[in-house]
């Protein structure tokens, strides 16, 4: 029910006169036709002030009043996983009222919901950082079409029941060991998966699972019919770069000997350069969609189709997006000078 319209100084001035004159708050109701509740309210109102005028306001009135925070409470308990963006529009559809994200924000912030989850970088010693630097510089002439030219290669790990990083959530101080703000770990493990995946430009590649450990004839045979057809169809005889990181088995001898046997160049690539490697971003984006389901696997056989699954489904643009804002992030680690950046 929407809220009454505030009374006039006239119909004020009336219910106090009327009172004056004997009349009970029933009959001053049913004389100037107001509610007994707005009649006794603001005779108790005059007795206690010895004046009928409405209180003063002061401030901004509130842009959610207590059932919208209500709302907005519930609908973070059910969403503890979602981004502020996500909440927002969740929050929109359910009340009806059109917010910005900050106006969320700044609310969870007042109903002392909090989400936080740590940066992970990986330790980049001066050595690493002088490399990664020097390489920056002598690649910073390449612009976006140079780099469409490369197939970015690497491996991965997911593991059954959580990540190996930490699940991001809303909670309450009072929630932070609720059964729906933790994740569930497995005794022992539960075990995981490792996965090859390459991707250029113009392709996601296709996603191996690697059963087993990795070594340089799983690798090699992970080259012959995942990477080869992949440049054949995608570059034909025209000019690219196969770009892998300083893994051992990618390094080893029998790699190389394939390398030089089919003719594919390789993108010089120096270790430790984490916020060079592209397709890293391709695994995060893989790990929240993973996570977005509503039911994380739970055997390695569910855990590699649900993988699968959700490598197939990142669109085009994801990594497009990658390869054109790669010559930025070059640029962006010359100005950090070798170190962390955001990418």
């Amino acid at each position: 029910m929407s809220k009454s319209k505030e009374l006039s100084e006239f119909d004020r001035g009336s219910i106090v006169g009327c009172h004056f004159c004997g009349k009970s708050v029933h009959e001053i109701a049913d004389i100037l036709q107001k509610p007994k509740s707005t009649v006794s309210d603001i005779i108790v109102k005059w007795k206690r002030r010895g004046s009928e005028t409405a209180e003063k306001r002061t401030g901004r009135p509130k842009i959610l009043g207590e059932r919208s925070r209500r709302t907005l409470k519930r609908v973070v308990k059910q969403n503890r996983k979602s981004s502020l963006v996500e909440i927002s529009q969740e929050f929109q559809s359910s009340s009806g009222i059109s917010v910005s994200s900050r106006t969320v924000r700044r609310q969870l912030k007042n109903l002392e919901f909090h989400g936080r989850a740590a940066a992970h970088k990986p330790n980049i010693t001066p050595q690493n950082a002088m490399n990664q630097l020097q390489w920056c510089r002598a690649h910073s002439h390449r612009n976006t079409d140079m780099w469409k030219t490369v197939l970015w290669s690497d491996e991965s790990h997911f593991t059954v029941w959580q990540s190996d990083g930490r699940v991001w959530f809303w909670w309450m101080p009072v929630e932070r060991f609720f059964s729906d703000c933790i994740v569930t770990t497995v005794m022992f493990g539960g075990g995981s998966i490792m996965v090859w995946g390459c991707f250029s430009w113009f392709v996601l590649g296709p996603l191996v699972p690697v059963i087993g450990n990795m070594n340089s004839e799983m690798y090699v045979d992970i080259l012959d019919n995942a990477a080869l057809p992949t440049v054949w169809q995608y570059f034909g005889e025209g000019p690219f770069l196969f770009q892998q990181d300083n893994y051992s088995i990618h390094t080893s001898k029998l790699a190389q000997t394939w390398f030089d046997e089919m003719g594919v160049q390789k993108l010089d690539w120096p270790s430790q350069i984490p916020d060079l490697n592209t397709i890293e971003h391709l695994w995060d984006e893989l790990e929240r969609r993973l996570r977005s389901q509503p039911n994380r696997s739970s055997s390695l056989q569910a855990l590699t189709s649900a993988v699968m699954d959700a490598w197939k489904a990142i669109p085009m643009v994801t990594y497009q997006k990658l390869v054109v804002n790669f010559p930025k992030r070059v640029q962006a680690i010359i100005h950090a000078k070798g170190g962390p950046t955001s990418y």
